[in-house]
């Protein structure tokens, strides 16, 4: 017999605290595609899609493709914008009637009245095919819920932060699917929830508490009973009932080994809990930090990380005070990369390059974060701020920064974009004709993604305590729905 399986793809990470909304238009400018366009954009791609395809094929499965979209982090998409989402998943199921769905989504998603829309997506996939299985790629920083855990038959998220494994957690799931279907295994799944929400600055996966426990879940994965262990640290700036670190265990029939593998886990992270807390420079520390490594002998560029303004995680992209403080210092050879400015792009595309204005450098999103900077730029370079990323994290695919110009502020260049990405890959810089090998100082805008292209160049890594959406010091918000008590609000 020959199965009928769906894939499809609705992913945002949501920040309550961003000052960025999330229309319709902000899902498609990150790529959208339904129907057929999802098969033909991204078969081949090395993405969790891809993989589901890649599966299909060898297997000779149909597929019913339904709508693969993705928005830059930002607040909760609004109501009829998420209704629209969930229609375009939903009627391809509806009437292709299928056997089997793959679906990749984040975890640690919110729309306005719906705080766990993963949840509400499987358990309307559910109404309508009934007990057949319903298979999840995450992202580790996902905020699970029972709802999500009890309406799927597996799930697997990202083994590794930055996240460069997608398309193997997409062949993960779509490999278990054909067990399934070959009636070699009949998975359950059990999760546990310990009241901790770490701040996700020390979620790295080559170093810090998060190497421990991902030890411990392939240890448990060495029991033939266990199909997957997924370690979600959560995501911090979601204020949900069910923020925080999760762990969610498939196993074989054994719902019993399931649940004590992630209580088990559970129960070390809590143990090494005060291990996800971080200090980090404050903008004079990262300036002053980074002044003295210039003053030595040293390979590569000095790195300071903008990690509370990381669009990635929700920031603006445009807060200006560590550029502010950068352009202070007039270091010859410093670049910066990516402030979203709109205003500005469209003010350096009407000079030309070459030309010389004023210009007001972010700031724009959310005053409390800092006033726009008043500079005198030459425009040196125009782009469409399309290209083609080769770095771990992108993979091939191509980024979006949609028209985009570089400013030269004294010595200092900066990248400024129309549209909000983090700066992930050193192809940001490069496709704006800047080689960031040769840089001396490199001003990123990104939590954390950014190491997997810009370790192996740098220096030194600098990661800066300035005002955003996403500080890991958590006590710079108002959370009102999280489940309290809650560690660290209320160690």
């Amino acid at each position: 017999m020959q199965r009928r399986i769906a894939i499809g793809q609705i992913s945002h990470e949501t920040n309550v605290f961003s000052p960025i909304q999330t229309p319709l238009q902000a899902w498609k400018d990150r790529g959208f595609a339904l129907g057929q366009d999802v098969i033909s954009k991204l078969k081949g791609s090395k993405s969790a899609i891809g993989a589901f395809l890649e599966v299909a094929e060898a297997n000779g499965w149909d597929v019913i493709p339904t709508i693969a979209t993705g928005a830059t982090p930002s607040a909760p998409t609004d109501a009829e914008t998420y209704a629209y989402l969930k229609e375009q998943l939903l009627a391809p199921i509806r009437e292709g009637k299928p056997d089997a769905v793959l679906l990749a989504v984040h975890g640690a998603m919110q729309a306005e009245g719906v705080p766990d829309p993963e949840g509400d997506l499987v358990k309307s996939i559910k109404e309508i095919i009934g007990d057949k299985p319903v298979l999840l790629t995450m992202d580790l920083h996902g905020n699970i819920t029972r709802e999500m855990c009890e309406n799927t038959e597996g799930v697997f998220a990202f083994d590794t932060n930055p996240h460069v494994d997608g398309y193997e957690r997409g062949l993960e799931a779509a490999i278990a699917l054909k067990h399934i279907f070959a009636g070699s295994i009949k998975p359950v799944v059990a999760y546990a929830h310990p009241p901790m929400m770490p701040p996700t600055i020390n979620m790295r996966t080559a170093e810090g508490p998060m190497v421990e426990l991902f030890t411990l879940a392939r240890q448990w994965e060495q029991d033939p009973g266990i199909i997957n262990v997924s370690v979600f640290g959560g995501f911090p700036f979601g204020d949900v009932p069910h923020a925080g670190l999760s762990i969610v265990t498939t196993a074989n029939a054994d719902k019993e080994l399931a649940q004590r593998c992630s209580d088990a886990i559970a129960a070390r992270a809590w143990e090494i809990r005060d291990q996800f807390l971080k200090k980090i420079a404050t903008v004079e520390e990262g300036i002053e930090q980074c002044l003295a490594l210039l003053d030595e002998d040293g390979v590569g560029p000095v790195i300071l990380a903008d990690v509370a303004d990381n669009p990635g995680g929700g920031g603006s992209g445009d807060t200006p005070e560590l550029l502010r403080a950068l352009l202070a210092q007039n270091i010859p050879g410093a670049a910066a990369a990516i402030l979203w400015d709109p205003e500005t792009v469209a003010q350096a595309v009407a000079l030309g390059v070459g030309k010389v204005g004023t210009f007001k450098l972010g700031g724009k999103a959310e005053p409390n974060y800092g006033a726009p900077i008043g500079v005198q730029a030459t425009v040196r370079a125009i782009t469409d701020g399309l290209f083609n990323p080769r770095g771990p994290v992108g993979r091939g695919m191509q980024w979006n920064m949609g028209t985009s110009v570089l400013l030269q502020v004294g010595n200092t260049r900066v990248v400024v974009s129309s549209i909000r990405i983090a700066c992930n890959d050193a192809d940001v810089f490069r496709s704006m004709g800047i080689d960031p090998v040769d840089a001396s100082v490199l001003l990123i805008k990104s939590r954390g993604h950014f190491r997997a292209s810009f370790e192996p160049l740098a220096r030194k890594i600098i990661e800066v305590d300035a005002p955003g959406a996403a500080n890991p010091n958590l006590d710079r918000y108002t959370y009102k729905d999280v489940t309290r008590p809650l560690w660290p609000l209320d160690r």
